[in-house]
C-alpha cells in the first residue's frame, strides 16, 4: 500500500500518521518506523523536484510547463516476516543521499544519521523516475 503526499512541510505529519496507522500502536517497531519515516519525508520535501510519474498526475491545463507540476513524494510500507520495510520516493535532486556531520548548532542534517543508527539496513536507488530511499527495521530480537 502506498500513499502520495504533496512535497510540502505540512505533509510530513500525515506521512508519519499513515505509517503509524498501518503499523498500529502495539507494533514493536512503531516508534522507530514513524521517526525514520518522518526524517525521510522531510528529506523528500526538501529535495522533491516534481511529480513521480507526470503521466499519471493531473497537472492542470495541457499547456502548463513541467516546472508548474505539483511536487510530491510517495511512502510505501511493507511488512516483512521479521520486521518492516519502508520506502520514500521523490523525483530526486542532483545530490546522492548520504549521512552528514552537521555542526553542533545546526538545526538539520541529521536525518540519514538517524536512519543509519536505527535501521537494520538502508539504501537508495536512483533512476530517471527519481530517488527511492528505503530502510528496513528488524524485530527487536534480531537487532
Amino acid at each position: 500500500m502506498s500513499q502520495r503526499f504533496p512535497a510540502a512541510p505540512d505533509q510530513v505529519r500525515p506521512a508519519r500518521v499513515f505509517v503509524a496507522e498501518l503499523l498500529g500502536d502495539d507494533h514493536p517497531l512503531h516508534d522507530d518506523a514513524v521517526l525514520l519515516t518522518s526524517e525521510l519525508a522531510t528529506n523528500a520535501v526538501e529535495h522533491a523536484g516534481g511529480p513521480l510519474d507526470a503521466r499519471q498526475v493531473d497537472t492542470g491545463p495541457r499547456d502548463a510547463e513541467p516546472g508548474d507540476r505539483p511536487r510530491e513524494f510517495v511512502v510505501t510500507p511493507a511488512f516483512l516476516p521479521h520486521g518492516v520495510l519502508i520506502t520514500v520516493q521523490d523525483p530526486g535532486a542532483s545530490e546522492i543521499p548520504c549521512t552528514r556531520k552537521p555542526g553542533l548548532a545546526a538545526t538539520g542534517g541529521r536525518g540519514l544519521m538517524l536512519v543509519n543508527d536505527l535501521a537494520t539496513r538502508w539504501g537508495f536507488h536512483r533512476d530517471s523516475a527519481g530517488t527511492l530511499i528505503w530502510f528496513e527495521l528488524g524485530s527487536t530480537a534480531r537487532r
